[in-house]
């Protein structure tokens, strides 16, 4: 199957919703997605990926961000991620997804070894 054309279904638990704040929603086998920093008045959400590493570069996690932005179209203006400035790969995904580079924020991240740069990707729906 071309990866393009790869689709995914994303379901949350039963009971779940975004108007906690925050919302985990699982693509099984794959992996899942979490909206979080959910902000109802600006209808802004933040995204987070985990693909299981068996089906990383098969076209997932795209299939996954592009499930996303089609289920939440309709309730989010905006879907953003921050993402290290050293995860290339992260990079490219989300722009694949139709997310562009909007900011960028000087040692924003905490790792072990001090702090990294951080792009902010965004997703107007």
């Amino acid at each position: 199957m071309e990866q393009d054309k790869l689709t995914v279904t994303l379901a949350a638990e039963p009971g779940t919703s975004l108007s906690s704040g925050s919302l985990r929603l699982y693509a099984l086998p794959y992996g899942c997605v979490d909206l979080y920093a959910y902000d109802p008045i600006n209808r802004r959400a933040a995204v987070g990926i985990a693909v299981a590493t068996a089906h990383r570069r098969h076209g997932h996690a795209l299939a996954m961000l592009r499930a996303l932005a089609a289920q939440f179209g309709g309730t989010l203006h905006t879907l953003y991620a921050d993402i290290a400035a050293t995860n290339t790969a992260s990079l490219a995904l989300f722009e694949k997804a139709g997310y562009s580079r909007c900011g960028f924020f000087r040692q924003w991240l905490r790792t072990d070894g001090g702090y990294e740069d951080c792009i902010r990707m965004q997703l107007l729906l």
